[in-house]
Formats: C-alpha cells, structure tokens, sequence
C-alpha cells in the first residue's frame, strides 16, 4: 500500500511541474522539450509571422520518381520499422474519418481519450498524465471570450499538407460542417455542443457554442480528437459522389492529403505499413524540430491475442496494448527484455473504471440497500489480483468518487469530505448489517433474501471471452452467496450484451465508467449519472435507468462552471451521490491501453520516472506520439 501511494504522489509531483511548466512561449524544439502545454482557459500568443513556403508545384513534376517504399518489395528492414499490436484485428475498411467503421486504427482511430496521430492531426493533443492539451496543428493556446460563448485557437503557419499547401482554418470548418451534414459519429456528437465554426482569417479560427446546450468541457473535447482534413480534398470527393451522403461516408479514402507524419502504403489483410513523410511539417523549429525516428510503422493481423503475445515474447513486435495475464513473467521468469509504464504493480497506468451497473427498474435493484449490500460484500482484492493480474490500485489506495486516481482529476474532488462513504473491499458483515436493518430476510427458509416473498435473484451479464470481466463477475457473484442473494453470471455475444445495455434486458451488466479525457471527470459524471428519460426505449449511457435530479442539475451547472473551487464542491457531491445511491460500482481501474514493450530492437520508449511527461498511450494516441522522436536501436 504505501509503495502506491508513493507512487501515485510520485506521479502527482511531475504533473503538478508539467502543468506549471506550460507558459506562452512557442513549442520548443523536442530535440531537448516536449511542445509546451496549455490549460483552457488561457490566453493566445502570436504566432510566427511567416509561414512555411509551400513546394513549387512545377519544380515538384520535374524531380526523378520515388523510389518503391521496401514495404511495398514485401520487405521491411527491421532497424527502420516500428512493429505495433495496437488493435488492428482484421482486413481495414477506410481511411475516412467520416465512415461509421473503418476498421483501421493506424489510420483512423477518434477515440474520446485520444486520436491516433500517426496519419492525421488534430489541432491539440491530450496527455492522460498532467490532463494537459499540448499543441499539434494549434499554435498556442486556446482562448475563450469572458462569457465562454466563443473559444478561439491559432493554427500553426508551419503546418502543411502532404501535398505541401497550407493547413488553415476553413480546412477545420468544411471538416466540422461536412461531419455534421453527413451524421457522422463526430458529427452527431459535436452539432449538439457547437452551433459553428468561423474561419476569421488564414491563421485565426473561432468555435462558438450552442446557446441551448453551453458545454465548456465538451466543447475542449473536439480539439484533441477530432481529425482536420484538407477542405479541399473533402469537397473533392463531396463531388465525386454526387452529394450522396452514403457514398461519401462509405469512401475508402484513397490517397487523401494528410498532415501527420506518416502516410498507408499497405491496408492489407495481412498487414497495415505506414511510411514515414520525410517532408512532414513537424520538423519546424515551432513543433517537434525533427522528424520521428521510425521510417515505417508496421502491424500484422493475427489471428487472436495469443497468437500476438506469442509474436510480441519472440520480439516480432515492439510494443502492444494486448492484455497479458502475469506480464512480469515474461521478464521475471523468461528474461525477456520486456517491460511496462510502471516498473512496478500496478504495471499500467488507470484510465477507465468497468463497473456493475445495476438495473433499478428491477424489482430488488430498485432498493439503495440491496445495491450497497451487493457492493459491501465484493472481494474487490480478489478481482484486480485474479482477473486483472494486479494492473489496477487497490481500493484502500484509491478510495472511489467520480475521479480517477491520477492527478488531473482528483485536483475535482475533497476526497476528506467523502471518507465515509468510500470502502476498501470485501465486508460480508457490514453487508447483512445492512439488509436485516432494512427488513430484508429470508422470510420463506430457502437460505435466499426476498422482499415480499420475492426471492432476490439476479443475473450478472457480459461479453462471453472478455475473461478478465468475466473472471470479475464470477467474483461478485460469490459475494452474492455470502449475504443471501442469488447472483449468476451469463456471458453473451457482444453484439447481444450491446443490444441488452441498451434496451435495459438485465439486471446487472458490466460496462466501463467513461475514460479519462480532457473533458473529465465531468463526461464520467454525465456517462454515469444523467439519465433524460428511464423509461426511453434505449439509453446510451447511465444504463441503471435511475434518475437522480440532484446529479442531474449539478451536471448542468458543471457544463459551465469553471471557478475550480466551484468545481470541487460540484464533484464532490456528485461523488456523494453516486457513492450513496450506487446505481453502478466500480470493480477496479483499468488502462485505457496496455502499454508494454519490447527492447529487442528498439529502447527509448517512454516509461515512469524518465522526466519526459510522455503518456503510456504506445507512441500512437495523443501526446503519446512524441515517443517516436525518443526512439533509438538497441544496437
């Protein structure tokens, strides 16, 4: 215990120094510092007065061919190539970040914690350690006008196209508009927060929220997820297909310019390479001075996870977000030279909270007493050491509330205020305390509680084959057996588990908690608690269906707060209620992603304590992409 609470302070320290480190000054170079970080709100900073030239076109068609990349010869040269198991599974579908599914994660992946970075750009990047935004095709940092109606961003004049054209605001706005018009995922999320967007001049971009749903925090989400595309080439192809707005969602995408460092040059169902863009705008003085050290990035597609742990352990890949029962094997017992973000358990940093929900609407769930009684009586030690092979904290070092246990988040929370409320993990006798002071017995003998000669006898659902989930469930069920309540699991096809969540066919499922992401912990608070209408035919988050106006109205008025001592006074009252209520409990902290590598070929990856602030995002997502420019052989 003291070992992570020394640790989590650790990580405290370096976040509390990044966050004082970010300033108005230009990004420096990343041969010495990362791109200096910046916290909305804040103020904006000139940027340099003259752009980068843009390659003549003429000069351009009379250069000799380019050579055919080494991938496209069937051959990648091993001392060039950075191998990733980052969740490509199967033959990629599109490039376009208007396709509802892409099936192409190198290219294409606008998660809400974070963007992969290697193809296309966002205008800032998220770093889950300090909850920073960083610069990418931004300049500077965001500013909002004094009533938070109008959020203005610079965009770098250095920042160019493959094609070498420069990248300005009216490419951001075609960019929103066109998800809007086409309704897509980002489109349909974003027109709810953002009335418009309003290319001011070629440097200077305004975002105006929607005055019937202000969201400050939602609002900040789009700029570290959400890729900019070419106007140009969006309207190119808005042509193409005639205005059909399923044609255009469903583009493949082809030879689309891009601003990232790297471009496809195989989507194959047996690989995906992508080849470094040695004329990639990010060299410049204002971002990372350099180019990535990787000439290729490169994955196979296996056949399923074993089959990747087994190519990982041989050195066939480099790093992975694969989940790896007992991963200080492969280093303790096999001498492998492999290892993890913390060389210590937990292993993994925590960036999401899968929880039991459960379904009030149920006869049994519906009784705060039950649900509390279910949550007293969990081995919650069992589950992060068995089903989690240890990579979460333990819950007497992380006490719950609606924050993760990394800093960035727990700065919203009086976790002093909540004590009583929070518990450390498995107390059976506290658990039947609770239900016989509430009358709940066993009134018929059967050795099982009722109410109103109504067993209590739940189902615990989730995906069948997620096995840390559920080896969770059988766990929680276990602790049914202790208190008088009949728990048994069922595993289903996901698509069936999906379809149920929705729909409200369960009495307990298990589901994440919202992920860190620049907007938390509100989106957590939103995810978990705000519930419009239970009795809705489906509902896509706050799946127990209970409606709590408390909750609900001190997340309206977090959407607009930003007084910070305001703001921990609102999370800790959310944290209150959802502690006290329990309408869904936290059975451990999970990564958002596995980040493990191996130092067969490559080192240099980021890892604690490095002083470099690089998130364990596997140099891909978010500002876990500057770990490239880190990179270099082990021989």
């Amino acid at each position: 215990m003291k070992k992570l609470l020394v640790l989590l302070a650790m990580i405290l320290t370096i976040a509390v120094v990044a966050a004082c480190a970010g300033n108005n000054e230009p990004a420096p170079t990343m041969a010495t510092d990362p791109p200096a970080a910046t916290e909305a709100p804040g103020t904006t900073e000139a940027p340099p007065e003259t752009p980068a030239e843009a390659p003549d076109e003429a000069d351009e068609e009379d250069e000799a061919p380019e050579e055919t990349p080494a991938a496209m010869d069937g051959v990648l040269p091993r001392n060039e190539t950075l191998f990733t198991g980052i969740g490509q599974w199967g033959t990629p579908i599109s490039s376009s970040p208007f396709h509802a599914n892409p099936n192409n994660p190198l290219v294409i992946d606008q998660a809400a914690h974070n963007a992969r970075l290697f193809v296309n750009e966002t205008l800032f990047m998220f770093n889950m350690l300090d909850s920073q935004l960083y610069p990418l095709l931004a300049y500077g940092q965001p500013l909002w006008n004094d009533d938070f109606s109008v959020l203005t961003v610079n965009l770098n004049p250095d920042a160019h196209w493959s094609d070498g054209t420069p990248v300005t605001p009216r490419d951001v706005v075609v960019t929103f508009d066109k998800h809007v018009y086409v309704g897509s995922p980002m489109g349909v999320e974003y027109a709810a927060f953002i009335s418009q967007m309003v290319a001011v001049d070629d440097r200077t971009l305004e975002i105006h929220h929607n005055p019937d749903n202000p969201n400050v925090h939602q609002m900040m989400t789009f700029l570290p997820r959400v890729y900019i595309m070419q106007a140009a080439f969006v309207e190119e192809r808005w042509a193409y297909h005639g205005g059909d707005i399923e044609a255009f969602r469903s583009d493949p995408w082809e030879n689309a310019p891009h601003s990232g460092p790297y471009r496809p040059i195989v989507l194959s169902n047996t690989q995906v390479v992508l080849e470094r863009d040695d004329n990639y705008w990010g060299q410049a003085a204002s971002m990372w001075g350099r180019l990535p050290v990787p000439r290729f990035i490169a994955h196979n597609i296996y056949a399923d996870n074993d089959a990747m742990r087994a190519s990982f352990a041989a050195g066939q890949i480099d790093v992975t977000q694969a989940f790896m029962a007992n991963v200080w094997e492969l280093w303790e017992t096999d001498g492998l030279p492999i290892s993890t973000f913390l060389h210590e358990a937990p292993y993994h940093m925590p960036g999401t909270m899968p929880s039991i929900w459960f379904n009030t609407t149920r006869p049994g769930l519906d009784r705060r007493e039950v649900r509390q009684a279910i949550a007293f009586a969990t081995d919650f030690e069992l589950i992060i050491a068995s089903a989690m092979s240890g990579y979460s904290p333990r819950f007497a070092d992380a006490p719950r509330s609606i924050a993760l246990p990394l800093p960035g988040e727990q700065r919203f929370v009086d976790n002093a205020a909540l004590a009583h409320l929070q518990w450390d993990n498995a107390d059976i006798a506290r658990a039947n305390a609770l239900l016989d002071a509430a009358g709940i017995v066993d009134t018929t003998g059967n050795g099982i509680r009722d109410i109103d000669g109504v067993d209590l006898s739940f189902t615990l659902m989730c995906p069948a084959g997620w096995t840390d989930w559920t080896a969770s469930l059988e766990i929680v069920a276990q602790a049914g057996a202790a208190i008088g309540i009949e728990l048994t699991t069922t595993f289903v096809e996901a698509s069936v588990w999906t379809e149920n969540r929705q729909a409200g066919n369960f009495d307990i499922i298990m589901d994440s908690a919202a992920a860190i992401n620049v907007a938390s912990p509100w989106f957590r608070a939103f995810h978990a608690l705000y519930v419009e209408d239970p009795d809705a035919e489906r509902v896509f988050w706050a799946h127990h269906r209970m409606q709590i106006p408390e909750a609900m109205a001190l997340i309206r008025e977090a959407a607009t707060e930003t007084n910070h001592a305001r703001l921990v006074e609102i999370y800790t009252e959310i944290s209150y209620i959802l502690l006290y209520e329990m309408p869904l409990v936290y059975l451990m902290y999970r990564p958002v992603l596995f980040h493990t590598v191996n130092e067969s070929v490559w080192t240099g990856f980021p890892e604690y304590g490095d002083g470099l602030n690089i998130p364990p995002t596997n140099l891909a997502s978010g500002y876990g992409i500057a770990g490239l420019y880190h990179l270099r052989l082990v021989d």
